[in-house]
């Protein structure tokens, strides 16, 4: 995407997202809600799926995890819950690094379950342990100031903090490291011949994309005011997966705009029939098998057929017509 049409894009998701409350009803600033934190926890994920290259079926669990902190600092300690957000991101860190430390240790497919065998052994954990996690009843009823019961107010701290967390991210992904990744994405060979450390960016990046989901996941704890087992079911981890290649996981907005359609399309779907997870299948099917690069694949390509559209030649009727008299010797 050219640095124009994203300048565009990101001002256009901007002013519709501060000016949200101002013209759309409470049930759209509850969607509006959704789709700041299924965005942010989708561009945490891109930054290992699209950037680096690495398919890892842990981050619902990294999301659980920061929903649980700000639900366990709340339950346990008489906390406030807002305490919990800052706190997910370390919390997530953490349990994101030891995770990669594992993980990292095979690549490529087996990599990727085992990123899945983990995930669900912390699932496991939160489902059985109920003297700590409430079992699998989960941890309801989480008190929040007044200002979060408020559905504005929900909107405006989760867009604050989803906000700052988005352009966290777009500063690592525009860095030398976020380069790096990149190049690890394109061929790891190559990157570890050149002297980058692959494994060391890897786990770098399995730690900053698990800290970011673990902020989504708070964000999510104070807006449902709940944590419960299934946000860290490996399932949960397909929702972000279908939004970023709705979007386009090579561009940094595209799972932004992934979200804004999937939340969208989900919730008038839903509306319309019992059959929405068909309707959603479908649709997720076109998309791969028509536009694999997304929604900004496809602005890309009418962007380009515009620009080309300007820059076709313009027949000029003031000329006059050749005389063929004239260039054929025989005449």
């Amino acid at each position: 995407m050219t640095p124009r049409l994203t300048l565009i894009a990101w001002l256009l998701i901007a002013g519709a997202a501060i000016a949200a409350p101002a013209y759309i009803d409470k049930l759209g600033i509850l969607s509006a809600t959704r789709i700041v934190i299924l965005a942010l926890w989708a561009v945490s994920l891109n930054l290992l799926l699209g950037r680096t290259g690495l398919v890892s079926f842990a981050h619902a669990a990294f999301f659980g995890v920061g929903a649980y902190t700000v639900a366990l600092l709340w339950l346990h300690l008489d906390l406030p819950a807002v305490l919990g957000v800052p706190l997910s991101v370390t919390v997530g860190a953490l349990v994101a690094f030891l995770t990669g430390a594992v993980a990292l240790r095979a690549v490529h497919l087996y990599f990727s379950m085992l990123t899945l065998a983990l995930s669900q052994l912390l699932f496991v954990i939160a489902f059985v342990w109920y003297d700590f996690t409430q079992g699998d009843n989960g941890i309801h009823g989480i008190d929040v100031p007044d200002v979060l019961r408020d559905t504005a107010g929900s909107y405006w701290f989760v867009l604050a903090v989803g906000a700052l967390g988005i352009v966290a991210l777009w500063l690592v992904s525009r860095s030398p490291f976020g380069t790096a990744l990149q190049a690890i994405r394109e061929n790891r060979q190559r990157a570890a011949f050149i002297g980058i450390s692959v494994r060391r960016y890897e786990l770098a990046a399995f730690t900053i994309a698990g800290a970011f989901a673990a902020l989504a996941g708070s964000l999510f704890a104070l807006f449902n005011r709940s944590a419960y087992p299934g946000l860290m079911d490996w399932t949960a981890g397909a929702q972000p997966i279908f939004v970023i290649l709705i979007g386009g996981m090579y561009e940094f907005v595209g799972p932004v705009l992934g979200a804004m359609v999937y939340v969208l399309l989900e919730e008038s779907v839903t509306r319309q029939t019992l059959y929405s997870n068909l309707v959603l299948g479908a649709v997720f099917l076109g998309i791969v098998l028509l536009r694999p690069d997304g929604l900004v694949g496809l602005l890309r390509t009418l962007a380009g057929r515009m620009r080309r559209s300007r820059r076709a030649p313009v027949a000029d009727d003031s000329l006059e017509p050749l005389d063929m008299d004239r260039l054929d010797p025989e005449r």
